[in-house]
């Protein structure tokens, strides 16, 4: 079936440049049950961004030429691709039974005309939800609260980019936790902190222990430690007043030996 829909593409759309581009490609995809590539597998064949192709795909719904069926996922954390039919000129919607003719939409068993079956396509072209969707307002959110928190504030367009990068390998909890152990460890030298995007890229959310007992259990291994190196320089000292040389006196000799001094 996807040949006969290309084939509607290349004959009947008035659309144009990666807008028809966009069309095809979805064409490509179209069965017996639709079309429902992704955002990302149609950016890759029309080589563009994600953004660019939904602004297309809102041409084409505006066009009359492409179907959208909004396909809600089971949760937030979760994508589903939505459901697209091209509604030119000679594509047969199996949905319906309907035909698209090149004067109107027709119904091949009753005849209906464009008038008759409008009511059966407008209610699929959905718009499509707001660029800034609520993932990105989501995205936007957290990315805020950790640059909020963050003790360097320097080059915020990598940061950006390297926290998103980030929260595909770990939970915006534990890089949240991370942060705020980073900003209140007593033993970071400011001039020492790193730049957002080397501390995100380093994983470096998993170098703070956020269990209070293991920290108390670290501080004090750190304080005997501490003790050690003070009594071990100590003794070092005490060893070397011990092995130093005798004082010698006014004559050249050893104080105690001298008889010069002694007499």
């Amino acid at each position: 079936m996807s040949i006969q829909v290309s084939n509607a593409v290349w004959q009947h759309s008035q659309s144009t440049g990666r807008a028809r581009l966009v069309l095809l490609a979805i064409a490509d995809h179209q069965g017996e049950i639709g079309a429902w590539p992704s955002l990302k597998t149609l950016a890759k064949m029309v080589n563009s961004s994600e953004r660019s192709v939904q602004r297309d795909i809102q041409t084409l719904q505006e066009l009359g030429e492409l179907s959208v069926e909004i396909q809600n996922a089971p949760t937030k954390q979760q994508y589903k691709s939505n459901l697209y039919w091209v509604t030119l000129a000679g594509v047969t919607d199996l949905r319906s039974g309907v035909t698209n003719a090149q004067s109107g939409v027709t119904e091949s068993s009753s005849g209906v005309t464009a008038g008759g079956v409008q009511t059966l396509i407008e209610p699929l072209l959905e718009p499509l939800p707001n660029l800034r969707d609520s993932e990105e307002e989501e995205f936007d959110k957290q990315f805020n609260q950790f640059w909020e928190l963050y003790p360097k504030k320097i080059d915020k367009g990598r940061a950006v980019k390297d926290f998103r990068s980030a929260l595909k390998r770990a939970s915006f909890e534990s890089i949240i936790a991370g942060v705020r152990a980073y900003k209140d460890d007593p033993y970071r030298k400011p001039q020492f902190t790193k730049y957002p995007s080397s501390w995100l890229n380093a994983d470096a959310w998993d170098n703070f222990i956020t269990s209070s007992e293991a920290r108390v259990a670290t501080e004090e291994r750190r304080t005997k430690d501490l003790a050690y190196k003070d009594q071990f320089l100590a003794d070092q000292r005490s060893q070397e007043a011990l092995s130093a040389p005798a004082p010698k006196c006014q004559h050249g000799n050893t104080i105690a030996l001298c008889r010069r001094c002694l007499s």
